[in-house]
């Protein structure tokens, strides 16, 4: 599967799950710009506050539960840093209760969430993979049947050769079928790859 690829139907997954570094440095770049947004608008401190949601909803659907509380912690920590060195001491006890509660809520149900979304793809994945190999179990399992039934019809062939009195005829049947078992034989077998290899090859 291609790095671009979803789990399911083939489309592309979204940009922060496929460069999970990029996103989070995106988020760092969210916290410090809502920081210093709140640092030169003192009038409108606590409504940029709000934005701090934005990185927590980042991290939290790029690395699941994790990153959902570990930025919901970084955010309110810079909320609350600013709060102490930089406010004018306005919020209450509620209001610190109810940003705390808003980040690390939102960080806990998306992270949550994109865990269980996570784990769905891949057992997703192991279930295609499960039914490929039943697959090719059950295409070698009718290729050697075929075989049996070729290998068995020449060399009922070549003892009808020889019951005529032709073991010549019977000899060269043999050789031709055991020619023919040993080159369908080595089309059932795997690929091996030889160490340095470019491309597999078949062992003989």
């Amino acid at each position: 599967m291609r790095e671009g690829d979803s789990f399911f139907g083939g489309h592309t997954r979204p940009w922060y799950r496929r460069r999970s570094s990029d996103a989070l440095v995106v988020a760092v770049g969210l916290f410090v710009g809502v920081s210093i947004l709140q640092w030169f608008n003192d009038d409108a401190a606590q409504a940029i506050a709000v934005l701090y949601v934005l990185p927590v909803a980042l991290l939290a659907v790029t690395f699941g539960l994790r990153g959902g509380l570990v930025a919901a912690t970084f955010g309110f920590v810079l909320f609350a840093l600013f709060e102490i060195f930089h406010s004018s001491g306005e919020i209450d006890v509620d209001g610190w209760l109810v940003r705390a509660i808003a980040m690390f809520l939102l960080g806990a149900l998306l992270g949550r969430a994109t865990d269980q979304s996570t784990a769905s793809e891949r057992t997703a994945v192991a279930e295609q993979h499960r039914r490929d190999q039943l697959e090719e179990v059950n295409r070698r399992y009718r290729e050697a049947l075929e075989i049996n039934d070729s290998i068995l019809q020449q060399i009922v062939a070549a003892k009808w050769k020889i019951e005529r009195g032709q073991p010549e005829e019977a000899a060269e049947v043999l050789a031709a079928t055991i020619e023919r078992g040993e080159r369908m034989v080595q089309g059932l077998l795997p690929k091996r790859v030889s160490p340095g290899a470019d491309r597999p090859s078949t062992s003989t």
